[in-house]
């Protein structure tokens, strides 16, 4: 039992075209489009659906009839509270062997790559769960877990008790602009300076951190607009004049550097100082190319810490020792 953890790639397929209000029209030819880009990773979860089906289904069944399961790498996840109760915790040993087969069967495949706790639940100790996961590892349904919403401190103990297959990979929040709010009950975020120490610590453990919400909700896409009434939750996670700030320094970087503000936005997660995996959730195969596209533009130190910290900073974005003008605010 060793729970080794398949080589992920930077970039990893969100969920949400496939399922619920964001579910794409046609889910297989989104699959074919953006695989055909090269994304060869897809992130799913258990509690990912809606009346009509859910993401495990149709990703399952496009990877069927592709025929691609040993070209493509399959991350569930499970221990989500669900219905009929939506705030009960379902973070517990018992749930992690019902949620995995569960998954399996949606997805109609004898093992999922890479299987991740949803949520945490500080209340059951650590290393019940540890064992619970390690137990699926030895039973060949999941080539490795992680975990998702969990804190640095806790995702550490998992590594410290287990003694055959620890969590290879953590999710949490991350993206250049600082988390304000939780989008939703019980996630994480690593972002901003109140952080740091996690992801120093990530980056000294040199495990993969896969990093959802690159975007910010889309409050570092071109198309957003800072205070928009049409756009509640974004507003309330992530609008600040800080982070209005860091957004219009990535937009006057994307146009130095002749390519788009999401494209800074997520070669800053790319590049990040820990070993990091960007989750894109694109909804086109163009999409996905240019999120591909996206970890090659070259970011160095100085640009990172102008990006964060705005004229202040050492570096300017043109690199050449110029002062940084900082663009005109954006309202």
């Amino acid at each position: 039992m060793t729970g080794t953890l398949p080589t992920l790639p930077k970039v990893i397929q969100g969920a949400t075209p496939l399922f619920g209000s964001t579910l794409v029209a046609e889910p297989n030819q989104l699959l074919d489009e953006v695989h055909q880009a090269g994304v060869t990773a897809f992130d799913s979860g258990l509690v990912y659906a809606d009346e009509d089906g859910t993401c495990d289904g149709r990703l399952g069944a496009w990877v069927a009839s592709r025929g691609v399961r040993d070209s493509v790498l399959l991350i569930g996840k499970g221990c989500h509270p669900g219905p009929p109760d939506w705030s009960a915790s379902r973070v517990n040993p018992q749930a992690v062997a019902v949620d995995i087969a569960l998954t399996l069967d949606r997805m109609g495949t004898d093992r999922i790559d890479l299987w991740l706790f949803h949520r945490d639940n500080a209340d059951v100790p650590v290393g019940e769960l540890v064992d619970a996961a390690q137990r699926e590892v030895a039973a060949g349904r999941i080539d490795a877990w992680g975990v998702s919403n969990w804190s640095t401190d806790r995702f550490l103990a998992a590594r410290a008790v287990a003694d055959g297959a620890p969590p290879m990979a953590t999710s949490p929040q991350f993206s250049l602009v600082d988390q304000l709010d939780a989008p939703w009950p019980d996630v994480t975020t690593v972002s901003g300076s109140d952080h740091l120490a996690d992801r120093n610590r990530l980056a000294a453990a040199d495990v993969s951190v896969i990093c959802w919400s690159p975007l910010a909700g889309g409050f570092l896409t071109a198309t957003h607009q800072p205070g928009s009434a049409n756009d509640p939750e974004t507003t309330r996670c992530y609008d600040s004049p800080g982070n209005r700030g860091r957004r219009n320094r990535c937009l006057h970087l994307a146009e130095t550097k002749g390519c788009s503000p999401e494209q800074v936005a997520i070669a800053y997660v790319a590049a990040a100082p820990f070993r990091s995996h960007v989750v894109c959730a694109a909804r086109v195969g163009q999409e996905a190319a240019a999120n591909l596209a996206a970890t090659l533009v070259d970011l160095d130190d100085g640009e990172r810490h102008w990006l964060e910290e705005g004229p202040s900073a050492s570096q300017p974005p043109n690199g050449h020792g110029d002062a940084a003008r900082e663009p005109a605010p954006q309202t």
